[in-house]
């Protein structure tokens, strides 16, 4: 296998986005873990594990499976379409998870939710 610029530019930049990924993907899942009421969380968790999966499907095809770092242009186009087609899954329920996510439901510990104490101090202010 070449040891190229290129290759270490692909290791690098995959790599980067297996670490940034993974740590949004623990993130979320623990913001999911302490929240479990919202489905949001759980739908972001699995956005994020697309991501990640769509980003380590290249690098792991290439360097493992198929043991050389170049490929013909038919299992180039390949392997980008399904790590794109996943990539795009991942951002699609991370944008779902966002659009409905309910700021206004209460929390897990019962209590209320800080949207309404603001308004009240909003209120109390002009009252003076």
């Amino acid at each position: 296998m070449a040891r190229s610029p290129e290759l270490w530019a692909f290791i690098v930049s995959n790599g980067l986005l297996f670490i940034s990924g993974a740590i949004l993907l623990v993130l979320t899942s623990l913001a999911y873990y302490q929240n479990p009421r919202y489905t949001s969380y759980r739908d972001a968790m699995i956005g994020f594990g697309f991501i990640v999966l769509g980003g380590t499907l290249s690098p792991v095809y290439r360097l493992l499976i198929r043991s050389e770092y170049h490929l013909n242009s038919s299992q180039r186009l390949l392997l980008q379409s399904g790590a794109n087609i996943l990539v795009a899954i991942g951002l699609g329920l991370i944008f779902y998870a966002i659009i409905h996510h309910d700021i206004k439901s209460p929390s897990s510990d019962g209590s209320e939710p800080l949207e309404t104490h603001l308004y009240e101090f909003d209120e109390q202010q002009y009252d003076d």
